[in-house]
């Protein structure tokens, strides 16, 4: 039997290792979630394509590609003319610190920058013609001193009333023909895509039933945050968040760097068969996304490491 292709794979290019650098593209939207070093090398001229810009927080591996990101955009090979907005958690000094440096160095942009402030609950339509798809902000615990957000893209839907379930398809039309579309159907919110940026653990009800969670797991052990700073997230209780909201797809990223691949891959399989979690689940590790329901890339980029570890004297 093979293993499907998660539902994202030709929408989703990032990077991420904890405190180097963090973001990724989705395509389909887009949107750029943080822009950490190395974006626009990553992304070369994609990053055309990039309409909006939503950071977490003001840390530099999640803000320093802001800087060679307009720049490309404003004298590369590509659409110059495409406006971009950038979202960034209200009052956050950091971050301010570098839209103070581009207004002094960026004065005459061939494209509309517009740098926009927002808080915890607040709604971004993304779907201009029909407004049935819109992103909408939440809190996130990270830093005491600034607000640090993630955000939920989730999509206005339409669904049969409960009272209907149990009634055939003749029944549930002769109501429709009677009082019309309204009385069987309702409206709901279904979230899509969710992205933590840097946190403790999320709220489940905030990312309630998501179809795919981005969550940072910067440990996977909780004894491994030694200096005990208790601002990331440990695998445990990342899979119990995920478990509680009812993810069906988790990606984890934001894994320190005393892990390499096949350390991750071992913890991965311990926590998961003691946990036994519904949901899929995604490792984004330096610029590879990699599911731990098929093995194959796995065991290629674990022994590319282990030959580069060899080649360097990392471990003799």
């Amino acid at each position: 039997m093979t293993t499907p292709q998660f539902p994202l794979q030709d929408q989703l290019r990032g990077y991420s290792r904890a405190l180097f650098s963090t973001w990724l593209y989705h395509r389909r939207f887009n949107i750029l979630f943080d822009a950490g070093e190395g974006v626009s090398t990553g992304l070369m001229n994609r990053v055309f394509g990039i309409r909006r810009v939503f950071l977490s927080h003001g840390h530099a591996d999640h803000i320093a590609g802001l800087i060679n990101l307009i720049n490309i955009r404003n004298l590369g090979a590509g659409d110059q003319t495409a406006s971009l907005q950038i979202y960034f958690p209200r009052d956050n000094r950091l971050i301010e610190y570098v839209t103070d440096y581009l207004t002094r160095t960026q004065k005459d942009l061939s494209f509309k920058l517009e740098w926009i402030p927002l808080d915890a609950d607040e709604k971004i339509i993304l779907d201009d013609q029909k407004s049935k798809i819109f992103m909408r902000t939440f809190k996130t615990r990270h830093s005491q001193r600034q607000l640090s957000l993630g955000y939920n893209i989730i999509e206005q839907r339409r669904r049969l009333k409960p009272q209907f379930a149990g009634l055939s398809q003749r029944e549930i039309n002769e109501t429709i023909w009677a009082k019309g579309k309204e009385e069987v159907a309702e409206e709901f919110e279904k979230i899509i895509f969710s992205y933590g940026g840097d946190s403790r653990p999320i709220e489940p009800e905030k990312i309630s039933e998501s179809l795919f969670l981005c969550h940072e797991c910067t440990y996977m052990d909780v004894e491994d945050d030694e200096r005990n700073f208790q601002q990331h997230s440990y695998l445990d209780e990342v899979l119990e968040t995920a478990m509680a909201a009812k993810v069906e797809t988790l990606l984890l990223f934001h894994t320190s760097l005393r892990y390499n691949l096949d350390e991750i891959r071992k913890k991965l399989e311990e926590a998961i068969a003691k946990k036994n979690p519904a949901c899929r689940i995604l490792v984004l590790y330096g610029d590879g996304i990699f599911d731990t329901a098929a093995t194959q890339n796995w065991r290629r980029r674990i022994q590319k490491e282990k030959a580069q570890e060899k080649a360097s004297g990392e471990h003799p």
